[in-house]
C-alpha cells in the first residue's frame, strides 16, 4: 500500500528547527520544506525529470516570503507541466529568457527600429528623415526611451507630455504623439504588443491652434522691399540671402527648392529653371520635375550670383545659393528667414508666407488660377483632373513672371538686382 504523506500545517512550519544538518518536511506531491542550519527554510519541487527520470529539486522560494499555499500552487503547476512531458526547471529558464528579453525591448531601441523601416519606404525624404529623428533625440528618447514598449502607459505619456503643453508648445506635442503611436503602431503589428494604449491619448491635450504662414499684403510690398534693401546695404545679412529672398519673389518657389538650387537645373538660353519637388508625391518617390519660367531680371539675378560666388571662393560648388560653412554646401532656410527678420522684425512675413503673397497679387491682377497654381508646383485638388490635365502653360507663365518681375523692378531698382555685392 503506497505511503500516504501528511499534508504540513502552519504550526509544523512554525514549529520546525534548524538542526545541526539540514532536512525536510514533506507535504506530498513532491513538496518540500528543507530547514538549514541557518534557519532558513526553503521550499523545494521534488520531481523526476521528463525522459531522464532523473531526481531532481527546484526550488519554489523561502518561506514566509512564500506561504505555505503559494507553495502548494507552484508545486502544481510543476506537477501539470510534467503531465506534458515538460520540465519545470526549463519551462522556467525559458521564462526568464522571455522576461529579459522583453524588458530589454524599450521604446527606444523600438524606435530605431522603426525609423529605419521607416526610411526604405516611399514618401520619406532626407529632410523630413532629419526633422522626425530630431523630435526623438530632443524629446522622446529622454522621455521614454528606456522603458519596456510593452510597460508604456498612457499615464505615462501623458505625464511625460505635459510640460511642454503647459509652455504652449502644442504643435510639438502634436507632432511626439503622432511619433509615438507611430513606433507603437510599428511595436503592435510585429507582435511585440497586444495593443496600443496611447492611441487615444491626443484626446488628454489641448490642439494647437492653426495658423496660416505670416504673410504681407500686395500693398505692404513696396515697404517691405524698400526695408529689404536698406538692411542689406548696411551689411545685416549676406547677399547670398538678399538674392535668395529676391528669386523667391520673383518666382514663387519654396525656401527650400531656393536654397538647395543648383546651377546644373538653370537652362539661360531657355529661361527655365527645372528641378525635382518631393512635396505633395506620396506615390512618386521619385518626386515629379517643376519647371520654373525665368524672367529677365531672374536671369540677372543668377548672373549675380556667379559674381559673388567667385568673389567669396565658390566658383565651383554646384549650388547657387552656396556656403563654405554649411555641412549640405548650401544656405539653409533659416539664413533666408533671419534677412527677413533684420529687414522687418519677426512674426511679419516668413519665407513661406512669400508664396502667399506671389499667389495673391497674381491673383489680384486677374491672372488664370491654373497659371498661377502650375507656377506655385501645386497639384490639383481634383485628382481626376489632375490625371488628365497635364498642360503646363509654360507660355503664358513665362509672360506672366516677366509682368510681375517688371513691377518688382518698379519697387526696387534693377541695378540693385544685378549688383548687391
Amino acid at each position: 500500500m503506497a505511503r500516504t504523506t501528511k499534508p504540513l500545517t502552519h504550526t509544523e512550519i512554525e514549529r520546525a528547527k534548524p538542526k545541526a544538518k539540514e532536512y525536510s518536511l514533506a507535504d506530498g506531491g513532491g513538496l518540500l520544506l528543507r530547514i538549514k542550519p541557518s534557519g532558513a527554510k526553503l521550499w523545494l519541487f521534488n520531481y523526476c525529470k521528463p525522459f531522464t527520470n532523473k531526481r531532481s529539486n527546484l526550488s519554489l522560494g523561502s518561506y514566509p516570503s512564500v506561504t505555505l499555499a503559494q507553495a502548494r500552487e507552484k508545486a502544481g503547476e510543476c506537477r501539470a507541466l510534467l503531465e506534458q512531458q515538460r520540465d519545470p526547471a526549463i519551462e522556467r529558464l525559458k521564462a526568464q529568457d522571455e522576461q529579459a528579453e522583453r524588458l530589454a525591448r524599450t521604446f527606444g531601441k523600438m524606435a530605431v527600429a522603426w525609423f529605419d523601416s521607416r526610411r526604405l519606404q516611399a514618401n520619406f525624404t532626407e529632410r523630413t528623415a532629419k526633422d522626425a529623428w530630431a523630435l526623438f533625440e530632443r524629446h522622446l528618447l529622454p522621455l521614454f526611451g528606456q522603458y519596456p514598449i510593452d510597460q508604456l502607459t498612457p499615464l505615462i505619456a501623458i505625464n511625460g507630455l505635459k510640460p511642454l503643453e503647459q509652455a504652449g508648445k502644442l504643435e510639438t506635442v502634436r507632432k511626439l504623439i503622432s511619433k509615438l503611436n507611430d513606433v507603437m503602431r510599428f511595436a503592435l503589428h510585429r507582435g511585440f504588443i497586444a495593443s496600443n494604449p496611447l492611441r487615444e491619448i491626443h484626446k488628454e491635450f489641448d490642439k494647437p491652434i492653426t495658423q496660416g504662414m505670416k504673410t504681407i499684403t500686395p500693398d505692404e510690398l513696396a515697404d517691405f522691399l524698400n526695408a529689404f534693401c536698406q538692411a542689406q546695404q548696411a551689411g545685416k545679412f549676406s547677399p547670398t540671402a538678399y538674392y535668395g529672398v529676391l528669386l523667391a519673389l520673383l518666382t514663387g518657389s519654396r525656401p527650400s527648392e531656393i536654397a538647395k538650387a543648383k546651377w546644373a537645373d538653370i537652362d539661360e538660353q531657355g529661361k527655365c529653371w527645372r528641378y525635382t519637388v518631393q512635396k505633395g508625391n506620396k506615390n512618386l518617390p521619385q518626386g515629379r520635375i517643376h519647371t520654373v519660367t525665368l524672367s529677365r531680371q531672374a536671369i540677372a539675378l543668377f548672373h549675380a550670383m556667379k559674381r559673388h560666388n567667385a568673389l567669396m571662393r565658390c566658383a565651383n560648388s554646384p549650388y547657387v545659393f552656396a556656403s563654405l560653412t554649411a555641412k549640405a554646401g548650401h544656405i539653409s532656410i533659416e539664413t533666408l528667414r533671419k534677412a527677413i527678420i533684420k529687414s522687418i522684425g519677426e512674426n511679419k512675413l516668413t519665407t513661406h508666407g512669400i508664396r502667399h503673397l506671389f499667389s495673391t497679387a497674381l491673383n489680384d491682377r486677374n491672372f488664370n488660377a491654373d497659371w498661377i497654381e502650375r507656377a506655385l508646383s501645386h497639384k490639383d485638388r481634383n485628382a481626376i483632373r489632375e490625371t488628365y490635365n497635364n498642360a503646363e502653360y509654360l507660355d503664358q507663365r513665362a509672360e506672366m513672371l516677366q509682368q510681375w518681375a517688371d513691377y518688382l523692378e518698379s519697387l526696387i531698382p534693377y541695378s540693385l538686382i544685378v549688383n548687391a555685392c
